[in-house]
């Protein structure tokens, strides 16, 4: 199920102070390369865990089935779900793994689109997940044209996307 991330959110997915307090880098010479890493390590948990660290619009075709697992979570607390542009009620489960039920109505294929992500800043995002974002970003910072070293995620973002991704059959 092939879908878009539009992303809404006006600021990256983690605090620059932040990251550089965790990777002990006390000048602002790398503050480009830095911002880089951070929104590639949070794109990156991103696309692990199958969600939105801020808030993005998904849009999606699918076929109209029951019940239909949206691709991205966690449905944003005020998401207006739509199919072929009209608003559905009730048709959601809320939550990390947003589950949709299509009207009987709805047959063959539909387009989707709604909102999803913990907020609009870095701080609406789940301590551990901002955690994860800024320890891989300061592994790639430290690991930064080095031939050899385990590729993917740090440690400690690995150990917290596990907690968050969803295991599917």
């Amino acid at each position: 199920m092939a879908h878009v991330r539009i992303p809404a959110a006006a600021t990256d997915a983690f605090d620059l102070v932040a990251l550089k307090l965790h990777a002990r880098i006390d000048a602002d010479d790398e503050d480009a390369a830095l911002e880089l890493m951070g929104r590639t390590a949070a794109n990156e948990i991103e696309a692990y865990c199958d969600l939105a660290l801020l808030r993005q619009t998904i849009v999606l075709e699918i076929e109209a089935g029951n019940p239909v697992l949206l691709p991205v979570g966690p449905l944003a607390t005020d998401a207006v779900v739509t199919i072929d542009g009209e608003p559905i009620i009730g048709a959601v489960t809320a939550g990390r793994y947003p589950v949709l039920t299509f009207p009987d109505d709805i047959t063959g294929m539909a387009a989707i689109t709604y909102e999803a992500g913990y907020g609009d800043t870095p701080a609406d995002i789940p301590a551990d997940l901002q955690l994860a974002v800024i320890d891989h970003a300061a592994r790639m910072y430290d690991l930064r044209g080095a031939s050899e070293g385990q590729q993917g995620l740090s440690i400690a973002a690995a150990r917290i996307c596990a907690r968050h991704r969803q295991v599917r059959a």
